[in-house]
């Protein structure tokens, strides 16, 4: 486990700064301001993320977790919500207005997935070699 977790590091620091930049959108700070609508999409995917994460760490202890199971959805219904609210707008308006918010929460949202599959495979990895051991002790004792 400890090995696993020092070769997940670099990710696990990138999703930790990522989660704080984006914090600041969701408490609003100056100049980090959303439009209500916005906001509440952004709420909703900092909730669904938080149920990935939460799974992550449910596996980690063992526990059964659906996993990362409609998390990409959240990230396209946030960026749905702000074409709609900026309907009228050119792309060019919404990106400079929502550029950095988006590129932090695809970003965001590529480390959780990436990080989910590497967890859930070293989950695989692990059961499958305590399996065998399993099997091999039982060989021995007969």
């Amino acid at each position: 486990l400890r090995s696993q977790i020092i070769r997940w590091q670099a990710q696990l620091r990138m999703l930790f700064l990522t989660r704080i930049a984006l914090w600041k959108y969701r408490v609003q700070l100056p100049g980090f301001e959303l439009p209500n609508p916005v906001a509440t999409a952004q709420q909703e995917f900092d909730d669904r993320l938080a149920q990935v994460l939460d799974g992550m760490a449910d596996r980690m202890e063992g526990r059964a977790s659906e996993g990362a199971k409609n998390f990409r959805s959240s990230v396209g219904s946030l960026d749905r919500t702000i074409q709609s609210y900026y309907s009228g707008m050119s792309n060019e308006v919404v990106t400079a207005q929502f550029g950095a918010f988006l590129s932090l929460s695809h970003r965001i949202e590529d480390l959780t997935l990436s990080l989910d599959m590497e967890m859930a495979a070293a989950g695989q990895a692990a059961s499958a070699a305590g399996a065998e051991a399993f099997s091999r002790a039982g060989e021995a004792s007969l």
